[in-house]
């Protein structure tokens, strides 16, 4: 599962779970191009990576017009083998009337179009070096998480342009459920308290952050199979680094086979029962 030098972008790659896996990367013999905001957070972050050639790129991940600056810098340096797609944002918390619809817009334009961006700028560069893709899901993107609409709601969609890429663009993209992994993106419940983020979910929030939550190890681990040839045709799948036994060969292989696990899909009884 060693990258062998290949050049993957990782958008998000200086904080959180983004970082852990530009981490990973770079221990696999890959060269990462870490994407982020600030210029001082993406420089610490290539401080962490073993072995040369990662490069840094400021990059707001929604922004059309500074894709169009980073993807000419990227070009200008060699192929491009592999896209992560990390980028994310929580978003406003709280009941939908009383929530900031621009705040609302904002997590939509950095976790949704963000992703579809990276997706549209790099398919054509990863068809070039049959490289792949990975986004990324979250909390939401299949069952309901109250309160959190803005960031659920494009997690869900995230899901489904996995989906609608794969099968149509001739790259292998997938996408990954990381689990509650203890990143200061979860501060933001703690700060807006039970009342406002709902008090079961605040108190669950509390305690997987007092226990440590899951390693975002797994996570990057499961990224770094999916860009690797062992998961060659294994594409537009929803896998979490949780609960899906990944590792295993069988379910690898029930994964080429079925084309009806880990999507997303409504259970119905006639659904239900063909994929049991």
């Amino acid at each position: 599962m060693m990258l062998d030098g290949g050049r993957v972008l990782v958008t998000g790659g200086s904080m959180g779970i983004g970082l852990e896996v530009s981490r990973e990367l770079a221990r696999r013999g890959a060269r990462v191009i870490v994407a982020a905001r600030g210029h001082a957070a993406i420089q610490d972050a290539l401080s962490q990576l073993d072995g040369e050639g990662h490069e840094g790129l400021r990059l707001d991940v929604s922004d059309r017009a500074g894709w169009r600056e980073a993807i000419n810098a990227i070009d200008s340096s060699g192929p491009l083998h592999g896209l992560v797609a990390a980028a994310g944002e929580l978003g406003p918390i709280g009941s939908l009337e009383e929530s900031d619809p621009n705040a609302f817009i904002a997590t939509v334009e950095v976790n949704l179009i963000g992703t579809m961006l990276a997706l549209h700028h790099a398919l054509p560069r990863l068809k070039a070096t049959r490289g792949r893709a990975v986004t990324f899901s979250g909390g939401g993107g299949t069952s309901p998480l109250p309160r959190y609409d803005a960031y659920a709601a494009s997690k869900a969609a995230v899901v489904r342009l996995t989906e609608n890429v794969a099968a149509t663009a001739g790259v292998e993209v997938n996408c990954v459920a990381p689990g509650f992994v203890a990143t200061r993106m979860h501060q933001e419940t703690l700060r807006a308290g039970p009342d406002v983020a709902g008090a079961e979910y605040y108190e669950r929030t509390r305690r997987q952050l007092a226990e440590g939550g899951l390693p975002a190890t797994e996570a990057a681990a499961l990224v770094c199979f999916l860009l690797s040839d062992d998961a060659r045709g294994i594409s537009g799948r929803l896998l979490s680094a949780q609960w899906d036994p990944w590792r295993e060969d069988e379910f690898r292989a029930r994964l080429r086979a079925n084309k009806s696990l880990g999507t997303l899909r409504r259970i119905d009884d006639q659904l239900f029962t063909r994929i049991q």
